[in-house]
């Protein structure tokens, strides 16, 4: 029997899911409303899904907790949230995920994103992150280290390349390009930017400095971006 976390912050709510999941089928191993407890609930136990509110109680919502998990474990998480707008949306899409449940939702939708999502890992298994990608320029095929990546802009069709030494320009759509190298340095801070956190220099809610360049940051993301850099020191 499949054994499911629900990360909620609403306790009425949580018992609610529990009680469906019970009925159909599967065991809960609890009912957390913050990312600390989740984080120190999951040193001793392995669920076999997450089902992950987004607006939780602590210092980082759902989607950054979510960040935390997928760097150390290998757990589907699902997400629970009330929100559909697009910044949700965009955050979400910026690391990997199984499935979506928008509230309120019925018996059988979260049945069917439950399954999809304890199956979805069978699937397509872990790929490892690239440490390298290779590019064509100028006829010539060019081997850069991500790490020396700065960030990515996309230009339509195209995308340009910021490293520390040089910029390129591919023929190559960002979210395509992103996916392929699979890599937790890098994070979608605007719809035309994706930017190497461990290169910033500074920011504040309404853009990110790195080096010389200067990167518009979206509305709302100053928290997470805050988070993130904290990790990173």
């Amino acid at each position: 029997m499949k054994n499911i976390l629900i990360v909620e912050d609403e306790l009425d709510l949580g018992q609610n899911i529990q009680e469906l999941l019970k009925y159909l089928g599967y065991t809960v191993s609890g009912i957390i409303d913050n990312g600390k407890d989740v984080l120190d609930f999951l040193k001793e136990n392995t669920p076999d899904l997450i089902l992950m509110d987004i607006q939780i109680k602590g210092d980082i919502d759902g989607i950054t907790l979510c960040k935390k998990i997928k760097s150390i474990y290998d757990i589907p998480v699902v997400y629970l949230t009330a929100f559909s707008d697009i910044s949700f949306l965009d955050r979400i899409s910026s690391y990997p995920y199984e499935g979506y449940l928008l509230k309120p939702f019925t018996v059988e939708e979260l049945k069917t994103t439950v399954h999809l999502g304890l199956n979805a890992k069978k699937k397509k298994g872990i790929k490892p992150e690239k440490n390298i990608i290779t590019i064509k320029d100028k006829g010539f095929t060019v081997p850069i280290s991500t790490q020396d990546i700065l960030f990515f802009q996309a230009d339509g069709l195209y995308t340009k390349i910021q490293t520390k030494t040089k910029s390129y320009v591919v023929r190559d759509i960002l979210k395509d390009l992103i996916d392929s190298i699979r890599s937790s340095r890098f994070i979608r801070v605007h719809k035309s930017y994706v930017i190497n956190v461990k290169e910033i220099d500074s920011f504040n809610s309404k853009e990110i400095h790195i080096q010389d360049f200067v990167i518009p940051l979206r509305r709302g993301f100053y928290k997470e971006i805050k988070s993130m850099v904290k990790e990173r020191d």
